[in-house]
């Protein structure tokens, strides 16, 4: 059982990243820390005990084309992962975690070291508490959060089999920005920057513990007044986006408010396309996969005529007859194909050609929601 991860906030990492990339000047300034401000009421009225996987709905942000503006706005980092309510119940001999992702989902196996981390956390020995939060993944490279690692990780049998050997090829961090209950007490009807200033709190004598492990980091998501100043950052760090939230909104179920809006910046993806699918004897769509074999999905927008035509002769060149010759070279990364791949007519290239794509983002399966083909072959220099 791993020792419970020293608190490291994100505006510190954050601090951490840009200072790896050459940028140690960052125009942000987060909204003061527990220290400076009183804790809100806990409420005495509304008790929670656990969460009902059934019924409960997790808030969810509304997708916005601009960064709300005004005072009455408090903004975080989007961070690139899984999300996941935890229900902490601590309080009593039947001590147990479980994680649930938006969907209410049990995953708790999935992320059994973000479970054993809340379980040995010594903040919340003897209580329950139910977290609403983000696991990610950092890639070392880019340092800032790759949904494509986390996927790996949740993939990989061999991640599966030994968690600890998982967690040091993918270091799982669980970034905390919503504090939905403490103690048995429902805190959904507080405003946000009072649940916000509570889960500070309740976290503000581990940020100072410096023997706790790093093994996976607990992290309370900053927040930020200036918004404009905070998308400027992600634009240049390459980020995925901002959270915008109402200071005195309530926690609402699903997307039924208009108290949290998300702006997030449109991704570009270098790809590798493994092969064509045909409808009637024309070109379709691409195949997308990653550069490290996760599957992403099909692309038939801005596929335009020079495109078709050069892929045409490509096939016609490269184009596998059975999916045994497929299987002995070893042409698509996937050990076997997506099921929505099985029945369509694909014609296979030996050799990956890479390719650039952007959309608007990748779902919980890992697929991107409205690719468009950018540049094919896409060489950069």
């Amino acid at each position: 059982m791993p020792r419970a991860p020293r608190l490291r906030t994100v505006a510190g990492q954050a601090k951490q990243f840009a200072a790896a990339t050459g940028t140690v000047n960052i125009p942000l300034q987060a909204y003061p820390s527990s220290a400076a401000r009183p804790a809100a009421a806990v409420p005495s009225a509304m008790h929670i005990s656990s969460i009902d996987p059934h019924t409960f709905v997790p808030m969810a942000p509304i997708l916005a084309d601009a960064i709300p503006q005004g005072p009455q706005w408090l903004h975080q980092l989007k961070w690139d992962g899984i999300r996941l309510i935890a229900d902490c119940s601590l309080a009593t001999k039947e001590r147990s975690v479980k994680l649930y992702t938006k969907r209410m989902l049990d995953r708790t196996s999935s992320f059994a070291m973000i479970e054993q981390a809340l379980a040995q956390l010594p903040a919340l020995q003897g209580r329950s508490v139910i977290l609403d939060g983000e696991a990610v993944v950092i890639d070392p490279r880019l340092h800032r959060p790759s949904f494509s690692l986390i996927l790996q990780r949740q993939r990989s049998s061999a991640a599966k089999q030994n968690e600890l050997a998982a967690q040091h090829r993918w270091p799982l961090s669980y970034v905390l920005f919503d504090l939905i209950a403490l103690d048995g007490h429902d805190l959904r009807s507080l405003p946000y920057e009072a649940r916000h200033q509570q889960l500070l709190n309740l976290f503000a004598q581990q940020a100072q513990d410096s023997s706790l492990s790093n093994t996976v980091s607990i992290q309370v998501a900053d927040v930020y007044d200036d918004g404009q100043a905070l998308w400027s950052w992600v634009k240049e760090h390459q980020w995925e986006g901002v959270v915008s939230k109402l200071r005195n909104a309530p926690y609402s179920s699903g997307k039924k408010h208009q108290a949290s809006f998300k702006c997030k910046k449109e991704l570009e993806i270098i790809a590798l396309t493994y092969g064509l699918v045909m409808n009637e004897g024309r070109i379709a769509s691409l195949i997308l996969f990653t550069e490290e074999g996760s599957y992403l999905g099909r692309v038939s927008s801005g596929l335009h005529q020079q495109y078709r035509e050069l892929l045409e002769t490509w096939a016609q060149h490269q184009q596998h007859d059975t999916k045994e010759q497929l299987a002995k070279q070893i042409s698509c990364p996937s050990n076997s194909l997506p099921q929505e791949l099985r029945r369509l007519t694909i014609r296979w290239f030996h050799a990956p050609v890479p390719c650039l794509v952007s959309a608007l983002e990748r779902n919980e399966s890992g697929l991107l929601r409205h690719p468009k083909l950018l540049a094919l072959p896409y060489l950069p220099e």
